[in-house]
């Protein structure tokens, strides 16, 4: 209040933004800005027009809250790798045009020209092989991948480097520099996808990319004035050349690796749910999204290793009733074991089938398989394989977790069956769990193969 007249409102301009606050004055009729709402001085505004400036053209509108937690932390890793891999890659620039005859009187425009066509082509059939071989793994682990495409970029650069010392033809080098190259584009634009999906929360996914994309464009910028200035210094000596290298791919590495450890994803795909099963069965707790996020292995395990399960089992999803007729061993205990479970197939979504000679589990999908479903045909795999292992191999697991009626001499199969009626009781609990610990239960990312049968 004031003697002018009341405080009729205040506005601001996003979480972060200016705010100002008016008033109405009755001697003029008139409203009028309160003294000292925008901080009473130009100098002051004039910097704060400046945050409001970088803030609209870096970071997504109604930021913080139109992203993920995790947006700021992993965008500032994100950029500082960027700055890394630009600087890298124009030394190794330098030595790709040397190799093709840059500044050598004895070189022609063709050969150079062929050497690059050739070099195109070698990586666009290698583009489109990865994305045919791995394309359905990119969203499940992307975290992995975009460390495996940031690994590949540097074997790029560095190839790059070492063709004039390889005892190789040159064009041979650059034909597999490409094809790395050409692995980053589909594994490191595929799983930027995945991260802007992720950070998206106010349906602005296309805003969050145009942004990324902005921020990257800045640091490429920056990164572009440091490589004018330092690289006539640094090309002096091939020592210098290769410091300098070494010193960027290193910091690329690193930067990268605590980029994609600042993602914090509330989706489970095979290894974030294997940790909070084992968290589950052991603890009897659901662990955390931050928690589960930082013990998810990156550079080895499931995002390399599709089948890899538990206790040296693999697991198929989706998979196709031949293969299990095909993979398994014990034709009698299988023929038994369907005998008593076609008939629950016939009113549920999957059917659970394990051999423990190779040591397997698969699941077979029904059409029309709910998320939940599928999770809970995923649980039953799971401590399917525990209590077998419980069994036969000194595995100790609470009593509450131990399907009833099992014996020493009972097969997997029959472990299966027991553990599906038990878990019956078990699972609802362990949904519940989960969802209130804010995991996503609604999307899965399992990598499950298109196998469906109808009964």
């Amino acid at each position: 209040m004031s003697k002018d007249g009341p405080l009729l409102f205040q506005e601001k301009k996003g979480p972060m933004g200016p705010e100002k606050c008016y008033m109405y004055s009755k001697s003029t009729n008139k409203f009028v800005p309160v003294a000292g709402s925008q901080n009473g001085s130009d100098v002051v505004m004039s910097w704060e027009n400046v945050k409001s400036w970088i803030r609209e053209a870096f970071l997504p509108q109604g930021y913080p809250d139109s992203v993920s937690p995790d947006y700021l932390h992993y965008q500032f890793w994100d950029s500082a790798q960027a700055y890394c891999s630009s600087i890298a890659g124009a030394l190794s620039l330098k030595a790709a045009l040397a190799g093709l005859g840059v500044g050598e009187a004895s070189a022609t425009t063709l050969a150079a020209t062929i050497t690059w066509l050739l070099k195109d082509g070698c990586g666009m059939i290698a583009s489109i092989v990865f994305a045919y071989m791995r394309g359905s793994q990119l969203d499940c682990n992307s975290k992995q991948w975009r460390l495996f495409a940031d690994v590949a970029n540097d074997l790029s650069h560095f190839l790059k480097l070492v063709a004039p010392l390889l005892p190789v033809p040159f064009l041979a080098v650059m034909c597999f520099s490409a094809v790395m190259l050409s692995l980053v584009g589909v594994a490191g634009g595929s799983t930027r996808a995945a991260f802007t999906y992720h950070q998206a929360r106010g349906d602005n996914m296309a805003e969050v990319s145009a942004k990324d994309g902005s921020q990257e464009t800045m640091v490429n910028l920056a990164a572009l004035i440091t490589n004018i200035t330092i690289l006539p210094f640094v090309m002096t000596s091939q020592v210098f050349t290769w410091i300098t290298f070494l010193i960027c791919v290193g910091l690329h590495l690193l930067t990268n690796y605590f980029a994609v450890r600042a993602v914090k994803m509330e989706s489970l795909n095979k290894p974030r749910l294997l940790h909070v099963l084992s968290t589950w069965f052991t603890r009897s707790s659901i662990p955390g999204i931050e928690e589960t996020n930082l013990a998810e292995p990156l550079l080895f395990g499931p995002a390399f290793i599709p089948d890899y399960f538990a206790f040296g089992f693999r697991l198929s999803l989706g998979c196709s009733f031949h293969e299990v007729l095909q993979i398994n061993r014990n034709e009698s205990d299988l023929g038994n074991y369907f005998k008593g479970t076609l008939e629950d197939f016939s009113q549920e979504k999957f059917m659970v089938v394990g051999e423990v000679s190779p040591r397997h589990i698969f699941i077979l999908y029904r059409k029309d398989l709910s998320p939940q479903e599928e999770l809970e045909a995923f649980y039953i795999a799971y401590i399917s394989v525990l209590n077998y292992a419980h069994l036969y191999e000194d595995f100790v697991l609470s009593s509450e977790h131990v399907a009833p009626s099992l014996t020493s001499s009972s097969s997997l199969c029959e472990i299966i069956s027991a553990v599906k009626m038990h878990s019956k009781k078990t699972y609802p609990d362990f949904l519940q769990h989960l969802r209130m610990k804010g995991w996503q239960t609604e999307k899965l990312l399992f990598a499950a193969g298109e196998w469906r049968i109808q009964m």
